[in-house]
């Protein structure tokens, strides 16, 4: 895989609004390579973003070559409509090396093809149809910085915007059948928002309960603007719709038209704001607005239903959408007829809803929206309004389950192409920003009321035990009625990403609000926002700017008096190396400073700070016990990891508390005896790198190759440094849930941790001591301290591969004397 001195292989391409690369590449000279997109055989794409340096151990082991270590690479770049050939330039020192990487072998978004030869075979698609694009590009990129976002809503309590008034008069179809709870509040909602000069049309379809016959009676008698239709039997929804229509064009002729259900709640100057964009658009078709069970519509989330956001007035939840009025309507695949505008231009040029072909109705909607596509006009959402819709009323559950399946089939007859574009509205999710604003907007005016309780928690991106802890600390705050603005460095690239960024989310148990690829300002807007109950630091590992970020949560600590909580997972405060393993592979002691200059500089474990070129491990603990000193409360998970971070650092004892981890991911119970057997089987259990023994492992295999030992070692998880021998099976990765089974069928005899780290706890340990069988660990870190409390434990000293073969082959009764390396 070598050209000129390069080595690459190319393992992702996505192609959607614009081309992700990923893959991994080096020089074997020189080292990382720098990386250009070129497009057509000469043209720069206009923004680019690459991330390199990503940790391939994986690779290095391949090669057995250092500057591998870090060859992993992600780009994303603006890939032109019309673009025909893609190539990947690596550059390294003095050299480069031009790649042929896509080929266009048609005019669809479909039709790339991968040319490179150390690539995947084939091209992945963010989208399904070329519509995708123009859904991925509705919104300003702008709108998915928080900072931008919330710049479109005006201060807390300053009095909602004034949307001008529609030019015309509208006309307001409501056909009624049934859900007569629903009627009085519709009504009293349209006579306070709906001025007299627009007409409201009740269709009365036959409904048997005659008292809504006469209400709704009462209603068109005392109210000059109302008109009602009274039919003498039930023809379904869609005759009554159409019927509706009929009414309102013959009464205003040129007036647009509002289908509305009465199983919806409307908010102060919705009509304006539904209607307005028609007006102000003549080639838009429908507008929808913003609901709590819209599909794609749908808010807080989408495209599932939702109930009240918080729980709080609909009048409350569309504040948080009013004032984004600078917004532009959003296009969508279809309208949705529980609250849908209609242009009357539209109705003219394509006719009305097809009652041949969708009978007693559901689906109508959408062939009509996108017959009017077809004619040129387009369907969009509305950002700045929400509508409540209940469900209810006009079908009952059997009947809707065989509108739905029948109006699907003739959907997909008729367009094809829907079911796809709808999944690309759903990848794409345009409206993602403006649920993100409109959520804070609606949490802020909540904690204005109430106590805060929002929750800042600092995360790293990967995964491990931090992050299954994290999980858990996260389902507590929300059982305690708090949300939770998470903050993580960015994992993936992202076009216009600015420096130091980090991905954010606003975590409410109800749902999620994205913030990708935001920075410092863009969290210091959301927490200006939403007044914060206490700031975590679950781990800070991975920020580009890690003084930044320290910076930025003292002065919530200080300036805001916002509490301040440390959990301390791993020993990243103690030193860069994250698991104190320095450059020979072995836990360092937590020397003194003076003698960490050497390590770091070669340490390849190290998470290198910005600026690390001059990293002073001085200068990095004095800050870090700065830090330490702000902190309201210290949360370790064992007495060895207090232990350890206090070689290198002075905390209050007031504040700190040790909280063991619960494993309550999985039962545990004792396994049966495992059958005789003249092999000793030995578990070996979890992900399992040069911290959590890796080495140790594999020293351990070839010890029982070369004495003939009778031990096969089971590995359940992984290990990045693959071992092929006799000696060991691969299991694979395991769920915690079926382990105890797994070991068991396998007739494991006893289990090794071989961690040469001292781990701050250990979830597998928790996953595996109660089984009953022997489990040992090295005499290092949290697992040696709890073990010690069980009668089938034992603890392994020195921390030597020979060491622990020997004790292994002891707790399963075979007394054999393993010879020391030389």
């Amino acid at each position: 895989m070598m050209r000129d001195g390069f080595e690459y292989y190319i393992e992702r391409v996505e192609v959607g609004a614009e081309l992700r690369v990923e893959g991994w590449a080096f020089h074997r000279r020189h080292g990382l390579c720098g990386f250009e997109v070129v497009i057509d055989k000469g043209k720069s794409p206009s923004a680019i973003h690459v991330r390199r340096g990503i940790e391939r151990h994986d690779v290095e082991l391949a090669f057995g070559c250092a500057m591998a270590e870090h060859s992993g690479f992600a780009l994303i770049a603006a890939l032109p409509l019309g673009s025909a050939t893609v190539a990947l330039r690596l550059t390294a020192g003095k050299e480069e090396c031009v790649i042929p990487l896509m080929l266009r072998e048609g005019l669809s978004l479909r039709s790339w093809s991968l040319v490179c030869e150390r690539a995947r075979a084939t091209v992945d698609y963010r989208f399904l149809t070329e519509r995708g694009l123009s859904y991925a590009t509705a919104l300003p990129a702008a709108l998915s910085r928080a900072e931008t976002a919330l710049a479109l809503l005006p201060p807390l309590q300053q009095e909602p915007r004034a949307h001008p008034p529609l030019t015309a008069p509208v006309s307001i179809v409501v056909p009624v059948y049934g859900g007569k709870h629903f009627l009085t509040p519709l009504v009293h909602g349209l006579i306070e928002t709906v001025e007299p000069r627009h007409r409201i049309i009740f269709v009365d379809d036959g409904n048997p309960d005659r008292s809504i016959t006469a209400f709704l009676v009462a209603l068109g008698t005392t109210l000059d603007h109302v008109t009602v239709l009274a039919k003498t039997r039930n023809e379904g929804y869609l005759k009554a719709v159409i019927d509706g229509v009929e009414i309102a064009t013959r009464l205003n002729p040129d007036g647009h038209v509002v289908l509305l259900n009465t199983d919806v709640e409307v908010p102060p100057g919705w009509l304006e704001r539904l209607v307005g964009p028609i007006e102000r658009t003549p080639s838009i078709a429908s507008t929808t607005p913003f609901t709590n069970a819209g599909t794609i519509c749908g808010f807080p989330g989408m495209p599932e239903d939702n109930k009240p956001f918080l729980g709080v007035p609909v009048a409350e939840i569309d504040a948080g959408f009013r004032n984004l009025a600078d917004l532009p309507p959003v296009e969508a695949p279809t309208g949705v007829g529980f609250c849908m505008g209609l242009n009357r231009r539209a109705l003219r040029d394509i006719g009305f809803f097809d009652l041949a072909a969708f009978g007693r109705g559901y689906g109508e909607e959408v062939d009509w929206c996108r017959r009017a596509m077809r004619h040129g006009f387009t369907n969009v959402v509305v950002p700045n309004l929400y509508v409540h819709h209940r469900h209810g009323g006009s079908f009952s559950s059997e009947e809707k389950k065989a509108q739905i399946e029948a109006s699907g089939t003739t959907i997909r007859q008729r367009y094809p192409e829907f079911d796809a574009e709808v999944q690309d509205f759903i990848r794409a999710d345009p409206l993602r920003p403006v649920r993100a604003a409109a959520a804070v907007r609606i949490l802020a005016e909540q904690n204005g009321q109430e106590r805060a309780r929002t929750v800042l928690l600092f995360d790293h991106p990967g995964h491990g035990g931090a992050a299954a802890f994290r999980t858990k600390e996260v389902a507590r705050l929300h059982a305690q009625n708090q949300t939770v603005l998470l903050v993580r460095p960015v994992d993936r690239p992202v076009l216009g990403m600015p420096d130091g960024a980090m991905d954010i989310e606003l975590l409410h148990r109800e749902a999620t609000f994205r913030f990708p690829a935001n920075d410092l300002r863009d969290l210091g807007a959301l927490v200006s926002a939403l007044p914060l109950a206490e700031v975590v630091i679950n781990s800070l590992v991975g920020y580009d700017d890690l003084m930044a970020v320290m910076a930025f949560i003292r002065a919530l600590r200080v300036k805001r008096g916002v509490p301040l909580r440390l959990l301390h997972h791993d020993y990243f405060p103690v030193c860069p190396s994250l698991n104190l393993i320095n450059t020979e592979d072995r836990y360092c002691g937590v020397p003194a400073p003076e003698k960490c200059r050497a390590c770091a500089a070669t340490n390849r474990y190290f998470r290198w700070p910005k600026g690390g070129g001059n990293f002073d491990m001085s200068v990095y603990r004095r800050d870090w016990q700065s830090f330490c000193d702000l902190a309201d409360r210290h949360v370790f998970f064992s007495k060895s990891a207090l232990a350890t971070v206090r070689q290198a650092f002075a905390l209050r004892e007031d504040r700190v508390r040790i909280i063991p981890h619960l494993a309550d991911h999985v039962s545990v119970a004792p396994l049966p005896p495992p059958a005789p057997s003249p092999v000793a089987r030995v578990a070996i259990v979890g992900g399992i790198n040069v911290a959590k023994g890796a080495k140790v492992l594999t020293a351990m295999v070839r010890l029982a190759e070369q004495h003939r030992l009778p031990v096969q070692f089971e590995l359940f998880g992984s290990t990045d440094q693959p071992i092929d021998s006799p000696h060991l099976h691969d299991n694979g990765h395991y769920e915690p849930k079926r382990l105890a089974q797994l070991l068991a069928d396998r007739g494991c005899h006893a289990i090794f941790l071989p961690s040469v780290w001292p781990e701050t706890y250990c979830y597998v340990l928790d996953e595996v001591v109660g089984m009953g069988v022997p489990v040992g660990v090295f005499d290092i870190g949290a697992p040696a301290e709890r073990l010690r409390s069980w009668s089938n434990g034992f603890v392994v000293s020195p921390i030597t591969p020979e060491a622990a073969l020997s004790a292994l082959l002891g707790v399963v009764g075979c007394k054999l004397r393993i010879p020391s390396s030389t």
